[in-house]
């Protein structure tokens, strides 16, 4: 029965585009977000049905681990939230487009974002289906992509590495933007000539708080490279300098998951090589942590912003995403009233 009506019936689960905001083009939410779409279905003929179901499930997983030659820890799975709304109810359905709208809002709840990596997967799925005596005949899923409420706070005044080389404006940033740092140049003379290479790398590190022996997980995920090739006689002065530019589908940093944690690092590596006469050649490297966040510098987090690890289990069950009363919207103005202000003269009289 379920094959047969898969090969009759297309159905699918689309957002619409005006909600969220956007990561690539695709739409991305976050804690207290409003988001709606619609439910397309179309029987090439007529289906008994009971009902179509639309569910809305989150769940944190981490792939089994070799923790030793031949061992393995097993796989462990965390569900977030699962709700469910009945979206039609009937007896069958006849062969036409059938277009079913929904609203879902999210809870105030900080949930970790939608990622897959080698160790771990957190992953937000709607899934419409159409059942039959408690039996799926057809179903269609949509990802929706999350992301959480990061606060990034700005410096009042750089910060430098011990030796004053190396100065960064903040520590904290947002996908899309550029780190920039301010380079001392030192001195140099005709006779003393030196060119500056910087190198800097932006480093990802995951690490599973359930598996103590288990090996971070360690990446670059940005880096960059400039050099002054003009063969110039510099004074002392400040360089300043992009680094380099964070992709803008880079997941923040969080460590409030019971299974894994996702931190960054800046290491950037100043070289200066001597020229005329041997050459040679003096490097330094400086290590800066990096926070990623979400919320640009002074927005700041709703305050009843709550944690998904800290709740109990009976907040966890309140606490979940609300299907809303659907509004539908006209693509015309309101009809025209002819009823007019009273003129100024009569004001003035009144």
């Amino acid at each position: 029965m379920p094959e047969a009506v898969a090969s009759r019936c297309t159905m699918s689960i689309e957002l619409l585009p005006e909600f969220g905001w956007s990561i690539d083009g695709k739409p991305v939410y976050g804690p207290g977000s409003v988001f709606q779409g619609y439910v397309y279905i179309s029987p090439d003929q007529r289906i008994e049905a009971d009902d179509i179901r639309l569910q809305f499930h989150a769940a944190e997983t981490m792939y089994p681990i070799e923790i030793s030659p031949g061992v393995l820890r097993a796989k462990k799975s965390q569900t977030l939230f699962a709700v469910q709304h009945i979206l039609w109810k009937g007896q069958s359905l006849d062969p036409s487009m059938m277009t079913l709208p929904f609203t879902i809002q999210m809870p105030a709840v900080n949930y970790p974002p939608s990622v897959k990596n080698e160790y771990y997967q957190c992953k937000f799925k709607l899934t419409a289906s159409i059942t039959r005596s408690s039996q799926v005949l057809r179903s269609a899923e949509k990802h929706i992509a999350y992301r959480p409420f990061i606060e990034t706070c700005s410096l009042k005044k750089p910060i430098q590495s011990p030796n004053g080389q190396l100065a960064l404006h903040s520590l904290n940033y947002t996908p899309g933007d550029t780190i920039a740092a301010t380079v001392s140049m030192g001195s140099s003379s005709g006779c003393d000539r030196r060119r500056q290479i910087v190198t800097a790398k932006l480093y990802q590190t995951i690490m599973l708080r359930a598996v103590d022996s288990a090996p971070k997980l360690t990446k670059i995920i940005a880096t960059d490279r400039w050099e002054d090739d003009s063969n110039q006689d510099f004074l002392e002065s400040d360089l300043k300098l992009d680094l380099l530019h964070i992709p803008i589908d880079t997941i923040p940093s969080f460590s409030y998951s019971s299974i894994i944690t996702v931190s960054y690092q800046l290491k950037v590596a100043v070289k200066q090589k001597k020229l005329g006469g041997f050459w040679n050649v003096k490097q330094q490297e400086f290590d800066f942590p990096i926070t990623i966040g979400t919320l640009g510098y002074g927005e700041r987090a709703p305050t009843q912003l709550s944690i998904y690890s800290v709740l109990s289990v009976e907040e966890q069950g309140e606490m979940t995403p609300r299907f809303m009363r659907s509004i539908e919207y006209s693509d015309t103005l309101p009809l025209y009233d002819s009823t007019r202000l009273p003129t100024y003269e009569n004001v003035i009289a009144i």
